[in-house]
């Protein structure tokens, strides 16, 4: 997929197949969401010896492992496998668009799930999910910094397991080898994506300011969305982190103490 180098007065791809992309974004995922009853009941009967509430912790999970798995292949992608500067500012990159409206989709959809059952997610998901929607928005609407918007929907690759580790503990595979090595997973996709190419990503950006008259054109609800979100991404990643390490403790001080027992 090539790039298109722009001014700073042509702007879009093509906003109908945008919306229609979040729109049909919304739908399915709002559709995975009403089919995953029908997918556990088939597949797990411990799904249906689950309380309601439970049973909807499980299908939001799994429809984040799903969306994370589509939406990080297309990132990684476009990374590896097309034009992707870290010095474009005012470029269209049309696959990152697409990518960030079907983020845009998923993420309505989980916060009309969120405002249906609440208890589905915690209180930092939600913030996580409002700066998500703003960025995602930007991301889709603008022809701009499409190497930072892409870096963004690379780390959903940790959300293929993170997610699905809460799957499987609710199904009752906690001290499982499964779920150990959906553990390993987690680690590993972590350093990668949110880690290691976050660094170097940030790197970039501060570079950018720094030497880009083009940065410094960018309007300001634009150039803000890019720095305040790496400050708010960099930060939660390190949230995330924390908790990693605390949950690596309690599960192998707990299997060590049933060891014991």
């Amino acid at each position: 997929m090539d790039v298109v180098f722009l001014n700073t007065h042509d702007n879009m791809t093509s906003v109908p197949l945008l919306v229609f992309t979040a729109v049909g974004s919304f739908v399915t995922w709002a559709g995975v969401i009403a089919l995953s009853p029908v997918l556990f009941t088939w597949l797990s009967p411990t799904y249906g010896r689950l309380s309601v509430d439970r049973q909807r912790v499980v299908d939001s999970n799994f429809k984040t492992v799903v969306h994370s798995s589509v939406v990080a292949a297309l990132a990684w992608y476009a990374y590896i496998c097309t034009e992707l500067p870290p010095d474009g500012v005012w470029l269209d990159a049309p696959l990152v668009r697409y990518e960030s409206a079907i983020y845009f989709g998923y993420l309505m959809a989980d916060l009309v799930q969120t405002a249906m059952y609440p208890h589905v997610s915690a209180f930092h998901f939600v913030l996580h999910h409002i700066v998500s929607t703003y960025s995602t928005f930007m991301a889709a609407l603008f022809p701009a910094m499409p190497y930072y918007a892409n870096i963004g929907h690379m780390m959903q690759l940790t959300n293929t397991c993170a997610y699905f580790r809460v799957v499987l503990e609710e199904l009752g595979y906690k001290y499982s080898r499964y779920y150990v090595w959906n553990g390993v997973g987690i680690v590993v996709t972590f350093v990668i994506s949110r880690v290691y190419v976050t660094t170097i990503a940030t790197v970039n950006l501060v570079q950018l300011m720094m030497y880009q008259d083009a940065f410094s054109q960018l309007p300001l609800h634009l150039s803000l969305c890019y720095i305040f979100g790496t400050l708010f991404f960099n930060g939660y990643n390190c949230f995330g982190l924390s908790l990693i390490c605390k949950g690596y403790v309690e599960y192998f001080w707990k299997s060590d103490s049933k060891q014991k027992v």
